[in-house]
């Protein structure tokens, strides 16, 4: 009795272990497919973005100051750049940017708001989404509120 039920948890562990390779292979195919299907719409269009700076220090604010500063970018290309979007992180802070094509040479900017709410760091970004070959540049913004 007792060899006939190790001789069924072996064929079964076999079975198991089969089925579980099965089931690894036919998942890792979609995720490959689906990592590859992320390549920007704009890939090689010839313009490049450069901003004069990554980085933006508010310092010190208080609860319900309002902070706003201006981030230049230059179009660095040989084509024309076009924002897409700039998405905040969150809603404390609000954008707006250069909605025209900005030409090759050219300079553009991107205005954000910051409204100080909380006590605390601030630790925010900005994702700008373009047509650059760089598609996507991600801006920090960093302060305190006291």
């Amino acid at each position: 009795m007792k060899k006939i039920l190790i001789l069924g948890l072996i064929i079964g562990l076999f079975f198991g272990a089969q089925a579980q390779s099965k089931t690894t292979s036919k998942t890792s195919k979609p995720a490959t497919s689906t990592t590859t299907s992320t390549t920007s719409k704009y890939t090689g269009t010839g313009a490049e973005i450069e901003f004069e700076k990554s980085y933006v220090d508010f310092g010190t604010l208080k609860v319900g100051d309002v902070k706003v500063v201006t981030i230049t970018f230059k179009n660095i290309g040989k084509k024309p750049l076009i924002l897409d979007d700039v998405i905040s992180s969150c809603d404390c802070t609000t954008v707006e940017w250069s909605k025209e094509p900005i030409m090759p040479g050219q300079k553009g900017t991107i205005k954000a708001r910051y409204s100080a709410k909380n006590v605390g760091l601030i630790s925010k970004r900005l994702t700008v989404l373009s047509n650059a070959n760089t598609d996507r540049v991600i801006l920090q913004l960093k302060g305190e509120v006291k």
